[in-house]
């Protein structure tokens, strides 16, 4: 005998930030709060972002690539969902910059700024006859290098790397993925400092997940102004 199912599940919608389009949802269930849950305890980055994807993929009615898009697409579109699921507060917490206690915080998750796609264009001049085609990057093409050190010289690097799409020359347009690992570092390291920091200004001006809070600390009673941004704070 089949046991009865014992809710409905209702469906709202939301906006994907980097195409505007609408896309329908439901609230994640208890096998997929189990499963985020384990993530989250593991602190495995690796494990937190494909549990993060794969809700986001069994949640969404809608026919799209959740692997394809964009960090920042996911970021939004996890916290709308966990926000219908288990509640719009969430509780965060941040040290004081002044004593290092730490504060915590309630954010509603209705709050947050939608991620604003500033760059028209993604197409950055390197020379007179080369130019770099940049892409926002996905957390599928993120999680292909080490991602437990964000702070390393390897990191960055490899974060760049994902970005760029493609490489235009006078001649060719040649797919960055198409290249061996080794290629595609011997070209970065080939840039000079001001070619360099066109990428990085790429990277610095990805659009976020973000809120804007004050904060008070109970200990030394400091206060100050935050923002709150990355899937991280709100998974």
């Amino acid at each position: 005998m089949a046991l009865p199912r014992l809710n409905d599940v209702p469906m709202y919608t939301m906006m994907v930030p980097s195409t505007g389009k609408q896309v329908k949802y439901r609230p994640f269930l208890v096998k997929e709060q189990k499963v985020l849950m384990l993530a989250g305890e593991s602190q495995d980055k690796k494990q937190m972002l494909n549990s993060m994807l794969d809700t986001i993929e069994s949640c969404i009615a809608d026919n799209i690539n959740v692997k394809n898009l964009p960090t920042f697409d996911i970021d939004y579109l996890f916290t709308q969902i966990r926000g219908k699921s288990v509640g719009e507060n969430a509780t965060l917490a941040a040290n004081c910059s002044k004593c290092e206690n730490e504060i915590k915080f309630t954010v509603n998750l209705n709050e947050l700024n939608v991620p604003e796609i500033k760059r028209n264009t993604s197409t950055i001049k390197l020379t007179s006859d080369i130019n770099v085609m940049m892409r926002y990057p996905s957390y599928s093409l993120i999680m292909k290098n080490d991602i437990d050190d964000e702070m390393s010289t390897e990191f960055t690097m490899n974060f760049m790397l994902s970005c760029i799409e493609s490489i235009q020359t006078a001649e060719e347009n040649i797919i960055m993925q198409d290249e061996t690992q080794e290629e595609q570092i011997r070209f970065l390291e080939s840039l000079n400092t001001e070619q360099f920091e066109k990428l990085a200004d790429f990277i610095r001006d990805m659009p976020k997940v973000s809120v804007d809070v004050k904060l008070k600390c109970e200990s030394c009673e400091h206060e100050e102004s935050k923002k709150v941004e990355g899937m991280e704070s709100f998974f």
